[in-house]
């Protein structure tokens, strides 16, 4: 037994003694900004049923490269819940109502530009109840392109995005920034 002993404690110390080569380098680190903001504007004829945000306009100069995610405020039994766009709304009469989005990128700038919350389906907007234009708010999340193929992140998920390991907000961004 004594022999047993001796042999395993020999056995432990030699391997943890031992080293071996170094590994080969990681790939370079680097933090990710993203950068959130939120708006409310009302969709009306006189817009042509679209808000426009205007990134410059607000403090934030976004890559080409960037990815937008936008989200609208879903208001369900008094609870906030935010939904990716598009999201689409079907009427009992057949009707559909989509809010989409997309974005303005100078390629040649490597920036983009501005992006356009808008209606879109084949229900007539001008008879829609004001819920469904009036006071309506989005939150804009710009994330980096090397975040979303790094990072184990649902992109559908506000909250997935938000509090993923990875992403590193600018100081001072922990809350979204409001734009009125």
């Amino acid at each position: 037994m004594r022999t047993l002993t001796t042999i395993l404690i020999a056995l432990t110390l030699g391997l943890t003694a031992c080293e071996g080569p170094m590994g080969p380098a990681g790939p370079p680190g680097g933090d990710f900004i993203g950068t959130t903001f939120e708006f409310t504007g009302d969709f009306t004829a006189a817009n042509d049923y679209e808000i426009l945000f205007n990134f410059l306009d607000n403090g934030f100069d976004p890559y080409e490269s960037d990815v937008i995610l936008t989200y609208i405020l879903w208001d369900s039994d008094g609870l906030d819940y935010w939904r990716p766009l598009p999201q689409t709304t079907y009427f009992s009469s057949g009707a559909i109502l989509q809010y989409n989005f997309d974005f303005t990128a100078d390629i040649a700038g490597d920036r983009i530009v501005d992006m356009a919350v808008f209606l879109d389906g084949d229900v007539d907007f001008s008879t829609l109840p004001s819920g469904y234009t009036r006071n309506q708010t989005f939150r804009v999340v710009v994330v980096p392109s090397d975040f979303l193929s790094t990072a184990n992140v649902d992109v559908n998920s506000l909250e997935s995005i938000l509090n993923a390991e990875s992403l590193t907000l600018k100081e001072g961004a922990v809350e979204p920034i409001i734009v009125k």
